[in-house]
């Protein structure tokens, strides 16, 4: 069966949780912040790098990002992607392999390529927080 991939905001058809995922499969990061300002901030400018995560600026509202993003977070936490613990999330070795797999089963190539676009937005933006 061949898929034909539309252009335009199909990043509905997922969950939020797992786009985040998906981007935490290309991630450098094993550790961030759960600061949940900054992570809010983060995923905001996230909906304006990729078109992946474009929809979810609309479902979240323009204004705050951090409630949603926690929900999706603390998902992954309940489903064993991330460990949180002394005030940071920890993408574990065993968290990572369910992510790169989640990504290679659900996403399409050119969602695979916004994922990780993402990805490096994210590792930039936080990768300096490390040092704090």
């Amino acid at each position: 069966m061949t898929q034909d991939p539309k252009p335009g905001p199909q990043s509905m058809r997922y969950a939020i949780a797992e786009v985040l995922s998906g981007m935490l499969a290309s991630t450098g990061l094993d550790t961030f912040t759960d600061d949940a300002q900054r992570l809010g901030e983060v995923f905001k400018g996230l909906a304006h790098e990729a078109p992946l995560f474009g929809p979810f600026a609309a479902l979240a509202g323009e204004a705050d990002f951090s409630a949603v993003l926690e929900r999706a977070l603390q998902t992954l936490v309940s489903d064993g992607h991330l460990e949180h613990a002394g005030g940071c999330y920890r993408l574990t070795s065993a968290g990572r392999a369910r992510c790169i797999t989640g990504k290679r089963t659900l996403f399409n190539p050119s969602d695979i390529a916004d994922l990780e676009a993402g990805a490096r937005y994210f590792d930039a933006a936080l990768g300096s927080a490390q040092t704090d």
